[in-house]
């Protein structure tokens, strides 16, 4: 089976990176039994019943090689995980407790019939780039506040849209009197960093990447920050 042509090159080299931690020997396959910490190397963390469906599912279509998983396949189902369809789903996210949603109107079941909810960090792993894009845009747009043209847009580099978006998340939060705006220094631009990722982090944001990602817009850890950002925000709805 081949890597589905609709994931970015970006993304399947990111994908391999990740593959790559888990098949420490290379043999170009992992047990079912890595999985899980496969999705977490490839910043998917699923709930440990939702690992067991996906691999019943590539048990079922034949896609599992003596119950091992290769690139491609997990690359599909890494697809098929941040389809739009999913990320429509998540969008309808109703019934909130404490943080939690179930989705579509109700939790999803496990084949045992337990009942299990999303928290919104982890509903946020099904989303693509371009949803997460969109919801900060819109978030900034009517806050006021300039957008970005992606996780690898230049302006990330001063920290400004990551400081934009907690102020309008929680308005009032961020003390512009604090941060450099124009012709930023390399330390400069870490020092607005550091104070947008403790500010993330103070506002209930769960995120785990470093100032110096900002600084040097890594996209991956960029779109971590974003989304994190997005699930903190839409706790508000």
């Amino acid at each position: 089976m081949a890597a589905p042509a609709q994931i970015s090159q970006d993304e399947l080299e990111e994908l391999r990176e990740a593959f790559a931690k888990i098949d420490v020997d290379s043999h170009g396959h992992i047990g079912t039994d890595e999985l899980n910490d496969l999705f977490k190397a490839a910043n998917l963390p699923l709930p440990g019943y939702r690992v067991r469906e996906i691999i019943q599912d590539l048990t079922k279509t034949g896609d599992l090689h003596d119950g091992k998983v290769t690139f491609n396949e997990f690359a599909n189902v890494v697809h098929g995980l941040k389809s739009t369809e999913v990320a429509k789903t998540f969008k309808k996210a109703i019934n909130k407790k404490e943080g939690i949603n179930a989705v579509a109107g109700t939790s999803e079941q496990s084949s045992s019939g337990t009942q299990h909810s999303y928290s919104e960090e982890e509903k946020v792993a099904f989303v693509n780039d371009d949803t997460i894009v969109t919801w900060v845009n819109d978030t900034l747009t009517q806050a006021g506040k300039g957008t970005i043209s992606g996780f690898k847009d230049g302006s990330i580099a001063t920290s400004m849209p990551v400081l934009d978006l907690i102020d309008a998340i929680q308005p009032g939060s961020i003390r512009y009197d604090l941060i450099k705006v124009e012709d930023l220094t390399e330390e400069e631009k870490l020092n607005n960093a550091k104070y947008a990722i403790s500010m993330a982090r103070k506002i209930g944001a769960r995120v785990y990447a470093l100032p110096e990602d900002l600084v040097e817009v890594k996209p991956k850890m960029v779109m971590t920050v974003f989304a994190c950002l997005m699930a903190r925000g839409m706790k508000r709805v």
